[in-house]
């Protein structure tokens, strides 16, 4: 079994050495698994590219297209060649023998294993029960996910997934891409490809044991490309993209939520406007537009080897 780790990165040399350090050394602990770690680096102004080649020979260098942490991701999985691919944050750190801990479920042929993600830049720690706070289920009405997979410690089929830490068998790739074309910005990217997956009848199975704790560097990385920031703080450019993804995914999968959406955003563009002392209604209508106007395109499956 072949296993292909996948990092899109953006000035985080720092970060992503730690990350690559301790990758490798999962690698050389693990006979169980055939491993490569490839990096695609999105135009670094860093030095990143020059810090892997010198210092990790043994990692696939991919040059992104400058453009966001998806492309990027993209372009990697393209020259990925392993039976599983699984996409890694640059600011995510795996905690040993992390790999080591899915091997059984995919030898038994799962074809999608999550990891358990322990958001640390949210004051998270290493859960270990079941509690419905961390374990519900379902879309919002924006259409956003709940989190289901940064806590508990029982092994069960999920009803969501990040896209980080997800193992996903190459044939299902082959089939439906991770990523998703009609998003505006990389913001939801888990949630369509969940609903994708789980349409063509596939069960994301979670190994609480296989855990990566999530750091959430404030620098580099899709925060400094595409000005990833929360709504509640400071609406931005980014917030349109969200609001358009949301969209997006009612136009595809919840049409009949179309109405009190529109309701809702334009309510939380005023509301946010009154609170943060400046006009923010108009990053909101600019999405809703964008989400309910844009074209629906089917999603483009892999070149695989092209790189």
């Amino acid at each position: 079994m072949k296993i292909s780790i996948i990092i899109p990165t953006f000035n985080r040399k720092e970060m992503l050495r730690e990350v690559l350090h301790t990758l490798q050394n999962d690698h050389l602990s693990n006979s169980a698994a055939d491993i490569e770690i490839i990096v695609a680096d999105d135009c670094s102004t860093d030095g990143t590219y020059s810090m892997i080649e010198e210092e990790f020979p043994t990692v696939i260098l991919v040059k992104g297209r400058g453009k966001s942490a998806l492309l990027a991701k993209r372009s990697g999985i393209e020259a990925s060649t392993g039976d599983y691919i699984v996409a890694m944050d640059d600011d995510a750190l795996p905690k040993p023998g992390w790999i080591k801990e899915v091997i059984p479920a995919l030898n038994r042929g799962e074809k999608l294993v999550q990891s358990k993600i322990v958001f640390r830049d949210l004051g998270q720690d290493e859960l270990h029960d079941e509690s419905p706070v961390y374990f519900r289920t379902g879309f919002k009405l924006n259409m956003y996910p709940y989190s289901v997979n940064n806590g508990g410690a029982k092994e069960q089929y999920l009803h969501n997934c990040q896209e980080c830490g997800l193992f996903i068998s190459r044939d299902v790739l082959s089939a439906i891409p991770l990523d998703d074309p009609n998003l505006a910005i990389d913001f939801g990217e888990a949630a369509s490809f969940f609903i994708r997956v789980t349409k063509c009848g596939y069960k994301v199975f979670f190994q609480p044991t296989a855990v990566i704790n999530h750091l959430g560097a404030d620098w580099g990385g899709c925060k400094e490309r595409d000005g990833k920031i929360a709504p509640k703080k400071k609406v931005t450019p980014y917030t349109t993209g969200m609001i358009h993804n949301f969209f997006i995914f009612a136009r595809m999968y919840k049409p009949m939520r179309i109405p009190y959406m529109i309701g809702y955003y334009i309510s939380a563009g005023i509301f946010l406007s009154i609170k943060q002392k400046k006009n923010c209604l108009p990053f909101f209508l600019k999405g809703i537009a964008g989400g309910l106007t844009a074209k629906i395109i089917p999603t483009n499956k892999y070149s695989w080897g092209s790189q």
